[in-house]
This record gives C-alpha cells, sequence and structure tokens, in this order.
C-alpha cells in the first residue's frame, strides 16, 4: 500500500503533464534525436507563426522619433537622432530650401564619421514652434531623410525626449513638440 501511494505521487494528474512526461522520455532513455521524430503541435506553430507576425509589425510600425519644423517656410519632417553628433540635411532637401552648401573639402574629417556626406551647410535657421534656431548641418546623400537634429543641436536646446508624453521638449526655447504618428512619418 505504501509503494502504490508513492507510485501515485509520482504519476502524473493532468494532461498536459502527462505529455511533457511522454516527450521527455525519449531523452531519459539516451535516444537520439535523429531517431526522434517530433510532431510539433498545430498549437505552436500558430503561436509561432503569431508571434513572428507581432515582431514583424512591431519592426514595420517602429516609430523613428520624427518631428514637424519648419525651413525656408516649408515644413520638414526632421529626426531626432541622438546617435549623431552634427545635423544632418539631405542634399535634395537643401536643393529644395535653396540653401548654400559650403564645399566637400571644408568638411575635413567629418565624412569619415557619418556615412555619404558631400558637403556642409553653416547657417540653417529651422523654426521649432514658435522659435527659431541657427545651426549647422552636413549634407548627406541620403533620401530618407529631410533633416536630422543631432545631439549636439539636442544638448544646446536642452532638449528632453519624453516617451511616455510622445514630445521633445525643446526646454531653452520653452516649447514642447510632439512625435508623429506613425501615419504622418509615411506621410499619409
Amino acid at each position: 500500500e505504501c509503494s502504490l501511494s508513492l507510485w501515485w505521487r509520482q504519476q502524473p494528474h493532468s494532461v498536459v503533464q502527462r505529455r511533457l512526461l511522454e516527450g521527455n522520455l525519449t531523452k531519459l532513455k539516451g535516444e537520439s534525436k535523429a531517431h526522434t521524430t517530433w510532431v510539433q503541435s498545430p498549437l505552436v506553430k500558430d503561436k509561432d507563426d503569431w508571434a513572428e507576425k507581432k515582431e514583424n509589425d512591431r519592426r514595420k510600425e517602429t516609430i523613428s522619433l520624427l518631428i514637424y519644423c519648419k525651413c525656408q517656410g516649408q515644413v520638414l519632417r526632421a529626426a531626432v537622432n541622438t546617435g549623431c553628433q552634427q545635423n544632418l540635411i539631405s542634399l535634395s532637401c537643401l536643393k529644395q530650401l535653396g540653401l548654400e552648401e559650403v564645399s566637400d573639402a571644408d568638411c575635413g574629417d567629418l565624412s569619415l564619421l557619418v556615412p555619404r556626406v558631400v558637403g556642409q551647410v553653416e547657417c540653417v535657421e529651422v523654426q521649432l514652434g514658435q522659435e527659431t534656431v541657427v545651426c549647422s548641418a552636413l549634407v548627406v546623400d541620403d533620401e530618407t531623410l529631410e533633416f536630422c537634429f543631432g545631439l549636439q543641436t539636442l544638448l544646446s536646446l536642452k532638449c528632453c525626449i519624453d516617451l511616455e508624453e510622445g514630445v521633445l521638449r525643446v526646454n531653452a526655447l520653452s516649447q514642447e513638440l510632439p512625435f508623429l504618428h506613425a501615419s504622418d512619418e509615411h506621410g499619409q
């Protein structure tokens, strides 16, 4: 009777426990995986497909930190990028705004730090909210961005990125600029 009681306590009490134990028996018996055939439950496959789809959707909806600003009277979508020291402006945006660029030779070693640098512009007047700031920017041959605020400018303006509220606080100008939503980011 004592051995029956011990046996009963060691037995799985649910279908899940039984199936888990059955799956582990082949490992306990020392069978190699080459001889073992694993059949994946459709529920697990659906869960894996759902997780993969959710990850892909999350990557697609990853929103860059973009804000609206104005330059030369035109509205621009500007990226906020703490990973880049300098401000960046695309060559096409520079031409569209009619700004003058300094030659590539005057960029010095900056072209080594940022790929595809083709020049530099010294005085860019950018309107953030109601205030205007003057800054310089590297001109890049990259059409994926119009303008990008780099870390130097963000620090000089005492900016605070508030992801919970979805705003860029420009403390030096007492301005709050909302980040663009996914639909705004793609120009929809």
